[in-house]
């Protein structure tokens, strides 16, 4: 009785200490977008900490205790209103307001990009009310999570993984099946390994959001199966603001340890060539023919030298400054810009091991591996917007971004293909390189009879260089100071020189009609036509240069701490010197035009939306190169590939109510292949591995249905499931074949490939589960998963040295985990702190097809754990503290015997195995 007495009493205490609040609550509308629900808004008590944004829907509520209050409705480039209101116990007031841009009016549009595209809630209430199927995130949500580059980024997306040192795949779709945009426009990669430019060479401060469109619509390039990728830089900010930030940061493995570098000039800090890596005139682009350089020519053709240098590997640092302003003109014009660069270097020490077996699990390659990579990242982003409201609206970019790698590998164990006098066979891999893209965009938009018909336009201009100074391999019988000097099979030690350069211009053009009439603030029927094109060149370079002779060394002694001194005394005794052959590929040019048109209609009913299109591209490429058998003086074998593809597109989406969505789609596309695979020429490893691109490879035809329900719970909150498929003829395929040497790695097309799988995701706060406590309402969760079967099948006749012909996708996996929490620490005028713990993980995936009786090479799992504490101080300061790998997993890569195990005690199915250290981070930032 005493219990019930006392929860009686607790019930009653709880409804009059509710009774004694009083509720302020309405709707905000958009003048500016004929009174359209104003999202993102804020609604706060003046004087107090007490306010809210309004919902997707212009809603808001604020619970005040009894009183007279002022309560003052904002957006930012908004005229703010203030409204007196006096509250009374238990009584609700209603305020609904209309707000305007009033003396703002030039402020709205690029402004309000800049309030809703950065926020999480805005990005998925877009998501929420577009009518293809599309996922995003913001700066809003990648400073959440610690985010640094736009690969980390992406990889937070459901389906979406990182695969070592291949970049991302896409549900189980890697790198080729995907396409990179910047604003809409292609900016085109200068690493030839990548179909996309490299996402981790991008940093988030030059970012606004990044969409990812995983399935086709007719704006869009063919060119995909996977994902395509918009990228969309900063906008410019109505009020001036500057941010300046300094970060550092320690690898557990390299910071503060031995580091081994390539010190070659001033430049190398910076990641610019060094001053000592020039390539001598007598092997330069303009001599065709072989040169054998005398032995003291030799001895100072090269500045660079073939000894490491040994360091202490410091801190790593990063710098960035962004500076953003506007101005109103006359006759209702507003200019405005932005500006940006960014500077990160990162030291990174690793140890492993790399094997090549046979199908009876013995090694002929069973190597530790050390490596020490010294990398940059710079960018920069200039941005100048000029627009009139409601008549135009045009963007200028310049758009930088550079990086480079200065690596050292050194291989050192058995090597059953080279002969040994009973020491450890080991070569050292010194390479240094750097890619470069500089981009011009001008893009913009017309409005024409009250925004029902609307013109966008952009054209782009895209220079790119990747390049590879002197790279050096030095091979050697034994170590340091017990090593001796060798040759076997043509495999000398040699420098490598090459350079490949890309001119990319692209444009676009598209119009867009509305009529008749709207429904859900929106068009009900509208027609989009337009046009894209394309053109890339690409111009490929290389040289190998020998050190060539040896026959009348009698001491072949070196140290391979300090090997430049024995090429020294060897060229100086007229031992050896530096040679080059006649190497027909040493140079290779692809041009490549793409023409493509497409027209979309859309019909709009109440809860029914029908988008209908197709798209055709007509591809024209042609590679000039000389074949391996040929002279450099031939005529180059030209070789055409011009094929033309229709893409029709059908998007359907039905409301189930105001929070739930049902979506369909299925389209038809068509896949490239990536320069390194049609690029006919032998890349080698230097340990007897090879790499040789097929300019007979043809575009893979792509299939894709998908079936995705949505329900949007409440504002920032989404719980979603998809079921997609697809079938892929003539998927493009990695082969390695075993040779002489070691490896040859090449491409082909297969014969066909079927994807099926299911993604969930979820994005909530723990309060939508469990009520207003403390906990719960300081918690927020992210969640997706992806669970898919796949398998591809090759020609039997074909490929008759492939183990087996039927197996799962390359870089597919079965299952793919992404999940996040935050926790709000606390949050007031003054600070504002949270902490967050971003965990990946996938299950097994073919890295490579097996050949030759010898089973598929299989990357195992990486579970990968992240911590980000974020502190801001009066809004101006911030201090940002990140651990990423906090569970110090390592890269392995397997290979399983096929037949009966050779040596059961010695048997180890280790293919590749690389450790990769926790990395801590610190960055103070200020903006004012």
């Amino acid at each position: 009785m005493k219990i019930k007495l006392i929860l009686i009493t607790l019930l009653f205490s709880v409804t009059a200490l509710a009774q004694t609040k009083g509720t302020i609550k309405g709707t905000l509308l958009d003048k500016e977008a004929k009174n359209a629900p104003l999202a993102y808004a804020n609604a706060v008590v003046k004087g107090t900490t007490i306010g809210v944004n309004t919902d997707d829907k212009g809603q808001y509520s604020l619970s005040v205790e009894p009183g007279n209050y002022v309560v003052q409705f904002s957006f930012v480039g908004y005229e703010n209103v203030e409204v007196p209101v006096t509250v009374k116990a238990g009584e609700t007031v209603i305020i609904n307001k209309t707000l305007g841009s009033g003396g703002y009016q030039l402020q709205d549009v690029v402004v309000q990009r800049v309030v809703s595209k950065e926020k999480e809630s805005a990005l998925l209430t877009e998501q929420k009310n577009a009518v293809e199927i599309k996922q995003s995130i913001g700066t809003q949500e990648m400073q959440r999570k610690g985010v640094s580059t736009v690969e980390q980024g992406v990889s937070k997306i459901s389906g979406v993984s990182k695969v070592s040192d291949r970049g991302i795949f896409i549900r189980g779709l890697d790198d080729r099946y995907n396409y990179l945009q910047i604003n809409g426009l292609n900016f085109i990669p200068s690493d030839p390994n990548l179909k996309t430019m490299p996402l981790s060479f991008i940093p988030t401060d030059i970012v606004r959001n990044i969409d990812v469109f995983k399935t086709f619509n007719t704006g869009l390039y063919q060119d995909f199966a996977g994902a395509s990728i918009n990228i969309w830089t900063k906008d410019i900010n109505s009020k001036p603001f500057t941010k300046i930030s300094i970060s550092t940061g320690l690898n557990t493995l390299a910071t503060f340890k031995n580091f081994k570098t390539s010190d070659e000039g001033s430049g190398d800090f910076f990641g610019y060539t060094g001053d000592y890596r020039n390539l001598p005139s007598q092997f330069d682009e303009n001599q065709a023919s072989s040169y054998d350089a005398s032995p003291l020519e030799s001895k100072d053709l090269f500045n660079s030298s073939w000894n490491p240098d040994r360091t202490k590997a410091p801190l790593s640092f990063g710098t960035s400054i962004t500076n953003s302003d506007s101005f109103s003109l006359s006759r209702d014009r507003k200019i405005g810009y932005i500006f940006n660069v960014n500077f990160n270097n990162n030291f990174l020490s690793q140890t492993g091991k790399r094997r090549n077996v046979n199908s009876e699990g013995t090694a002929f390659k069973d190597f530790d591996l050390a490596r020490w990579e010294y990398s940059t990242q710079k960018s920069a982003l200039a941005s100048i917007n000029y627009k009139k409201q409601n008549k135009y609206n045009h963007l200028f970019n310049l758009i930088y971004i550079q990086n480079s790698e200065n690596s050292i590998r050194e291989f050192q164990g058995e090597n059953t293909d080279f002969i040994t006098i009973d020491k450890p066979f080991f070569l050292r891999d010194t390479k240094y390189m750097e890619n470069t893209s500089l981009g011009l965009q001008q893009l913009g938009t017309f409005y024409f009879k009250d925004k029902k018909h609307t013109l966008d336009y952009g054209v782009a201009a895209t220079m790119g260089k990747n390049n590879m100074p002197d790279r050096k391999i030095l091979i050697t019988e034994g170590v340091e100071d017990d090593a001796n000097y060798v040759t076997f099979n043509g495999v000398n030690p040699f420098r490598f020189y090459s350079v490949l350069d890309n001119i990319n211009v692209n444009g676009k053009l598209e119009y867009q009609i509305d009529f008749g009439g709207e429904v859900r603030n929106t068009s009900k029927n509208s027609v989009r036509f337009g046009y894209n094109g394309d053109m890339t060149n690409f111009d490929f370079f290389n040289r190998t240069i020998r050190v060539n002779g040896g026959s009348n060394l009698t001491d072949t002694s070196i140290n391979t701490n300090y090997p430049q001194q024995f090429f020294d005394e060897n060229f100086a005794n007229g031992n050896l010197y530096y040679s080059s052959t006649a190497d027909p590929t040493y140079k290779v040019e692809i041009a490549q035009f793409t023409n493509a048109g497409f027209i979309n209609y859309t019909r709009n009913w109440e809860k029914l939306t029908l988008d209908l299109g197709v798209r055709a591209e007509y591809l024209f490429r042609e590679t000039k190169y000389r074949l391996e058998t040929a002279t450099v003086n031939s005529p180059f074998t030209i070789k055409e590939y011009a094929p033309f593809d229709i893409s029709p597109v059908l998007n359907l989406k039905y409301a189930l109510n105001d929070k739930t969505n049902l979506r369909f789609t299925a389209s038809k596309t068509s896949t490239k292949a990536r320069v390194r695979e049609i690029l006919p020429f032998r890349y080698q490893d230097g340990d007897g591995n090879f790499t040789i691109g097929n300019p007979n490879i043809k575009n893979t035809q792509n299939y894709n249905v998908d079936l995705k329900y949505e329900f949007f719970p409440r504002t920032g909150n989404v719980f979603s499931v998809a079921a997609f498929g697809k079938y892929i003829q003539d998927p493009i395929t990695r082969l390695v074949e075993g040779t002489s040497t070691g490896f040859l790695e090449q491409y082909d097309n297969f014969e066909e490939a079927q994807l099926f799988g299911i993604e969930i995701e979820s994005n909530f706060g723990l309060d939508l589960l469990f009520g207003d406590g403390v906990i719960a309402k300081k918690t927020s969760l992210g969640f997706n998963t992806i669970l898919m079967k796949s398998n591809e099948k090759a020609d039997s006749a074909k490929f008759a040295q492939l183990t087996t012909t039927s197996r799962s996708l390359q870089g597919a996996s079965d299952f793919i985990l992404n999940a996040d929490v935050t926790f709000e620490i606390t949050k007031s005028d003054r600070i504002d702190s949270r902490v967050s713990a971003i965990f990946n993980t996938f299950s097994d995936r073919i890295y490579g097809v097996g050949n030759s009786g010898a089973a598929d090479f299989v990357e195992k799992p990486i579970n990968r754990l992240d911590f980000t504490w974020r502190n801001t101080f009066n809004k101006n300061y911030q201090v940002n503290l990140t651990v990423k790998n906090a569970l110090n997993s390592e890269i392995l890569i397997t290979q399983d015997a096929t037949t009966t195990i050779a040596n059961p005690s010695l048997y180890d199915n280790t293919s590749r195995r690389l450790n990769e250290g926790i990395n801590i981070g610190l960055e103070f930032s200020y903006t004012f």
